[in-house]
């Protein structure tokens, strides 16, 4: 049953697939941010780099003739890894189908630019792995190359080969303190597809970032842009104001009544929830309880 229907799927899509070409064209979409699956027709992706254990395996994404065979798992019909590293293509139709939970993914028809070489790739929670919008790639370039930024992280990963074996380091910053992005470039996870290169201390190492939220999944997004996760564009230090206890409670990973919402994200990061309409954060076993946006008590909870 499942065949009948993967074949039946694919048989409808690929008569869509040829009813729409007559009017696509070649040309580039406007760029845009945080597009939904059914809104990339016409957008062009770029293959990211895969860590150095999936290479082999290549990218779950197939020649049209060989889908049907690929989706059941047949995994020697992935496209491989390095034939396609880097390389754009061009999308030219989305066909939905129900996955089950009253949700729908997609299917996701492209055009190699290079080569014009037919691919299909399904999407899972509204992902396809191994993408970048490449307007996403080419708008990070432009806002971030050659600027001095404030990473929200207390150490980063030493810069390395994406594609290679290579142990990374891990490189020591004070949370906000400047990093010099050096460049630009397809990262190896399609969370956060895209590294800033940056120089910390004589140092280059790696910030991962999502320039927007085009091919990440639909659940995590947000009214914020989510590189503002990762980093502030000015000195935190100078634009808030705080004093220097507080910069070395952050410092500390500690958190205290009185502080903010956003002391608390740098010294704790993310809560794994969010209860009371954002009046309650829960760090493991403690419940953070908030007025407005200021820490009133911390307790602990099973």
């Amino acid at each position: 049953m499942k065949k009948m229907i993967l074949r039946l799927l694919l048989t409808v899509s690929l008569i869509l697939v040829g009813a729409t070409s007559s009017v696509w064209t070649a040309s580039a979409a406007e760029p845009s941010v945080n597009l939904t699956a059914p809104q990339w027709t016409g957008n062009s992706f770029t293959f990211l780099a895969l860590p150095a254990d999936k290479q082999a395996a290549g990218y779950e994404i197939f020649g049209v003739d060989q889908a049907e065979q690929g989706f059941q798992g047949d995994r020697t019909l992935r496209l491989s890894y390095a034939n396609h590293v880097g390389k754009e293509v061009t999308v030219t139709n989305i066909v939905s189908f129900p996955a089950g939970n009253n949700q729908n993914e997609y299917m996701v028809y492209m055009t190699a630019n290079d080569t014009g070489e037919k691919l299909v790739g399904r999407t899972m929670r509204g992902q396809l792995e191994g993408l970048v919008l490449t307007a996403d790639l080419v708008n990070a370039r432009q806002q971030f190359l050659g600027k001095t930024i404030y990473p929200k992280y207390r150490e980063l990963t030493g810069a390395y080969d994406p594609g290679s074996y290579a142990i990374a380091t891990s490189i020591s910053t004070p949370i906000g303190g400047p990093a010099a992005v050096v460049d630009v470039y397809a990262g190896n996870q399609s969370q956060d597809p895209i590294w800033l290169i940056v120089t910390v201390n004589g140092e280059k190492a790696i910030l991962p970032i999502a320039y927007s939220y085009t091919n990440v999944s639909v659940n995590t997004w947000t009214q914020s842009p989510p590189w503002q996760d990762a980093l502030f564009m000015e000195d935190p230090r100078l634009a808030f104001g705080w004093s220097q206890e507080v910069w070395n409670a952050i410092e500390s990973s500690i958190v205290e009544e009185g502080m903010t919402k956003e002391q608390i994200r740098l010294s704790w990061g993310k809560p794994n929830s969010i209860e009371g309409n954002g009046t309650n954060w829960i760090y493991g076993s403690k419940k953070l309880n908030f007025s407005g946006d200021v820490l009133q008590s911390l307790e602990t909870i099973e």
